[in-house]
């Protein structure tokens, strides 16, 4: 006679192998994720500034991006001419912010003004708006050979820029400058 020893159906041994490779990944994951360099801190501004991706509205972004644009153009005007074109030539241009538009509109309805500037010249608008977007002030310097990079300055109200236009005076008067920190979550 012979005698066979038949097992019953079940997967005990199959569950057991797929919790030891389950098992398996989660210590590779947790090992991965504590080998893991932190990310570096982010910068800190100082009092007298602000973040243009997180600390503006998005008019006020539309508007510094315009600045910043406006800011380069006016330069190779001043370098070309040797003067500071007014507003009204650089509205004529349809140059933004300027240029008096709907997109103006949309943004505060800003007016312009030309100012000289301790080392160079600046523009100021005034909000006509200042719950959609602030008074700001496009500050450049004329008098370095390298054209330093323009300085955009915010104030939520409907206020003018004090005279002089330097850095201590605009942060005394509660002016904040508009930076751009740029670290990896920027990109994704």
């Amino acid at each position: 006679m012979h005698h066979q020893i038949v097992r019953r159906a079940g997967a005990e041994r199959e569950t057991a192998w797929v919790l030891l490779a389950s098992a398996a990944i989660l210590a590779c994951a947790v090992v991965a994720v504590g080998l893991r360099p932190a990310p570096p801190p982010e910068p800190v501004a100082a009092a007298h500034q602000i973040d243009s991706r997180t600390g503006l509205t998005s008019a006020e972004q539309g508007l510094h991006a315009d600045l910043k644009v406006a800011g380069a153009e006016i330069a190779a005007l001043l370098r070309e001419t040797g003067a500071a074109p007014k507003p009204a030539e650089l509205a004529a241009q349809a140059l933004p912010p300027f240029a008096r538009d709907t997109s103006a509109t949309a943004r505060g309805g800003h007016a312009w003004t030309l100012a000289e500037a301790g080392h160079g010249v600046a523009y100021a608008g005034v909000s006509a708006a200042p719950e959609l977007a602030g008074s700001m002030v496009l500050v450049l310097d004329t008098h370095g050979k390298d054209h330093a990079e323009p300085q955009v300055w915010l104030k939520r109200a409907a206020e003018a820029p004090p005279p002089g236009l330097d850095e201590k005076t605009l942060a005394a008067a509660g002016w904040k400058q508009v930076t751009a920190t740029f670290t990896a979550g920027v990109t994704r």
